[in-house]
């Protein structure tokens, strides 16, 4: 009706939550909130239905209230898994909506509200692929060097055969602060299918668990978020198909980085790197960020360090200048 503005944020909370301003008195007020960021938010065309997704423990949990009354609808069972990409029709007799997992690509869905109907639209995986050969990413945490509990997807191969040990590549995400999610990874499934467990850590700094979360690695990057994967170690130990002297760690952009960061300053830790566009050198990154991300660049600047001021200490953490600690081998 235009007399309000909904917004989120995570003023005076941990998770992002929704709230509304009222444009004629200034008024706020807290909508929704959930022991996780919400997402996103929107109400449907005509305002009937409000769509709330919530990012709960790496996975995409939707919810879908008649905003006149704040009543949940009760939608019949979907398919497991990441619930994304929701629309409402304009009639608001239907609803489009994507489902991926760990174990599946993404399909198209449509759900009718009038009867109550799923439909799936779309068979995305390839009828050479056998769904019974995908593994399904499990929620698992561990308490790191400080105590802090980190959070992590694991993927065990399938068919071990009984007192055999497999190697393991911890999974590095991109960012800094991004997350790894129960969604569909192709690349994950390939390695998990040719024998490695997957350990992906979302490491302090990643998104997803709070802002404190996301800050413990403020200014400590290739150090204390580091050593959640150095400590992650000490997980993979206590899983009996482990072989502890085959742990590598892989990932890309930052978690490339991190690849890096831990070839370099954890050098016997790891026995072997894989390192997709990772950053080497801080200092020419954060130099090189062009005029137009100016709100991007001060963000980075603030986790990261200003170049312009922070140059020794961006310098140290930087594996360029440090390469000849480097033992073990990376690609």
């Amino acid at each position: 009706d235009g007399k309000k503005l909904f917004y989120l944020t995570d003023d005076g909370s941990e998770f992002n939550y929704l709230a509304s301003y009222d444009l004629a008195t200034g008024a706020k007020e807290k909508v929704e909130e959930a022991p996780w960021d919400i997402m996103y938010a929107y109400l449907s065309h005509n305002g009937t239905y409000r769509v709330v997704a919530i990012n709960n423990d790496a996975r995409t949990e939707i919810k879908i209230y008649k905003d006149g009354t704040g009543e949940q609808v009760k939608l019949p069972k979907l398919p497991d898994g990441d619930i994304t990409g929701v629309n409402i029709s304009d009639s608001e007799n239907l609803m489009s909506f994507y489902v991926s997992s760990s174990k599946s690509p993404s399909n198209l869905f449509v759900y009718n509200f009038k009867t109550n109907e799923v439909k799936q639209l779309t068979h995305t995986m390839t009828p050479e692929i056998d769904p019974d050969d995908l593994v399904e990413g499990e929620v698992v945490r561990f308490a790191s060097f400080d105590g802090l509990e980190v959070p992590a997807l694991l993927y065990k191969p399938k068919g071990i055969a009984e007192g055999a040990k497999v190697p393991a590549l911890l999974w590095i995400h991109g960012g800094p602060g991004g997350q790894t999610r129960l969604n569909y990874s192709p690349v994950i499934q390939h390695l998990v299918n040719h024998g490695y467990a997957i350990l992906a850590v979302n490491n302090r700094g990643s998104s997803g668990y709070g802002k404190s979360f996301f800050k413990a690695d403020d200014r400590k990057h290739g150090q204390d978020d580091l050593r959640d994967c150095v400590e992650s170690k000490k997980f993979l130990a206590t899983l009996p198909y482990i072989d502890t002297e085959k742990i590598g760690i892989a990932g890309g952009s930052y978690g490339g980085y991190m690849v890096m960061a831990a070839l370099t300053f954890a050098p016997e830790e790891f026995a072997v790197g894989v390192n997709f566009f990772g950053v080497t050198n801080w200092l020419r990154t954060l130099k090189s960020i062009p005029p137009w991300w100016e709100s991007f660049k001060v963000a980075l600047y603030t986790e990261m360090g200003d170049p312009y001021v922070d140059s020794v200490a961006l310098y140290n953490k930087s594996p360029l200048f440090h390469a000849d600690k480097i033992t073990k081998p990376f690609i």
